[in-house]
């Protein structure tokens, strides 16, 4: 089972449906012919939740920063060092796993990025 603290965060950075995407474009990409595409499409996924638990722990950091000049520092530099980690990690994949599966991991990337930017669909009636 899992645990409520873990479902509140899957919702509130709507991977469920981030994965429900991913899942339709690595299955349309393998039906397609690119099978290295669609594994990249899950490393993109992947670094995307990475990157996730790499910004919720800086966030616990700076809430108990001591200073607002050191909390503003601690944000530029895990922004920054953040950005570089991501890049690094995609240059890997593609240097190790092939300009294809490099593809397919920006994808994914895209995929979550762009759903996590869309504005959620509210149900509304009227009364």
């Amino acid at each position: 089972m899992t645990p409520p603290s873990l479902r509140r965060e899957i919702r509130a950075f709507r991977l469920g449906r981030s994965g429900l995407i991913a899942a339709g474009l690595a299955l349309a990409l393998a039906l397609l012919g690119y099978p290295g595409a669609a594994c990249g499409v899950w490393i993109g996924v992947a670094l995307f939740i990475g990157n996730l638990v790499l910004l919720h722990e800086v966030a616990r950091s700076l809430l108990g920063a001591r200073s607002r000049r050191t909390g503003r520092s601690m944000a530029f530099g895990s922004s920054l060092g953040r950005f570089l980690l991501l890049g690094v990690m995609l240059a890997l994949v593609g240097v190790y796993l092939g300009r294809e599966v490099l593809l397919g991991a920006c994808g994914g990337l895209l995929i979550t990025q762009v759903n996590l930017s869309l504005p959620a669909r509210r149900s509304t009636e009227a009364v």
